[in-house]
């Protein structure tokens, strides 16, 4: 089976669902990736028959990368517009947050800002040795709006979290590994292949009780939480700071910050 939802294509065979995201060059977290990953979630979600999902982004750039830069500008001009797409965003991440299946991550690049954040609801992260993770926004002048405040000292710890958060600085595939942020480090060029095999061996095991193992180890409510992180985010995205580092990303130079 194959289902085609705009840059994201959904495969099924043997009981695992891979949901491909190919969005070039990056594959940015614009509308229609993040409306795309929306209905692959719905498709894979009520099928009995797909018993794992592997989450994969197409090209050597870029796992996923964070917003589409060119949607960004669009949204900080237009009041309230930046408010509106990041419930619609936070919608589809609540939609896998809630798969029931087991999800895999097959980090083949780097994975950074809200590709990070969309990786971390995977219950399991393959890495290519190559790839890089982070949470940079922080050069920005913001902060991640994606879930990344609560989901990574979740994974990593509340120290090595901050630290990453505070210092916007990426990681290797090995460091990642010794972290806990991922689960394993491939062979070059293996990170979907790995991930597939790991799918298989769970797809093997007996659904009922590794769909209820995986609700009972996710059983804390986030949502308080993520609500908390969106109103600091749009702070974030209404200060000075966050003007003046938009600018210099887009200009290509450091930005001078006055920390207001």
């Amino acid at each position: 089976m194959s289902e085609q939802f705009g840059p994201v294509t959904v495969t099924v065979a043997d009981g695992v669902a891979t949901v491909l995201v190919d969005s070039p060059p990056v594959n940015a977290m614009g509308t229609a990736v993040i409306d795309g990953l929306g209905r692959a979630a719905a498709c894979v979600g009520p099928d009995h028959g797909v018993r794992v999902v592997v989450l994969a982004g197409a090209g050597t750039a870029a796992f996923m990368a964070g917003a589409d830069i060119g949607e960004f500008e669009a949204l900080r001009a237009e009041p309230g517009a930046m408010d509106e797409h990041s419930l619609r965003a936070r919608a589809v991440f609540d939609a896998w947050q809630a798969l029931p299946q087991p999800l895999i991550a097959a980090v083949q690049a780097s994975a950074v800002g809200g590709g990070l954040e969309i990786a971390l609801i995977c219950d399991l992260i393959v890495a290519d040795p190559g790839a890089r993770f982070g949470l940079p926004e922080v050069k920005l002048g913001l902060i991640p709006g994606g879930g990344g405040t609560q989901r990574l000292p979740a994974r990593i710890g509340t120290a090595a979290a901050k630290e990453l958060l505070f210092l916007g600085s990426l990681v290797d595939a090995q460091r990642a590994l010794a972290l806990g942020l991922v689960n394993r480090v491939s062979e070059p060029g293996g990170a979907l292949a790995a991930a597939h095999e790991l799918a298989a061996r769970i797809a093997a095991l007996p659904r009922v009780a590794v769909t209820a193992a995986k609700r009972a180890v996710d059983g804390a409510v986030l949502g308080p939480a993520l609500d908390r992180e969106r109103e600091i985010f749009l702070e974030t995205f209404a200060s000075k700071d966050f003007e003046e580092g938009f600018a210099a990303f887009l200009e290509k130079r450091k930005p001078v910050f006055s920390h207001e």
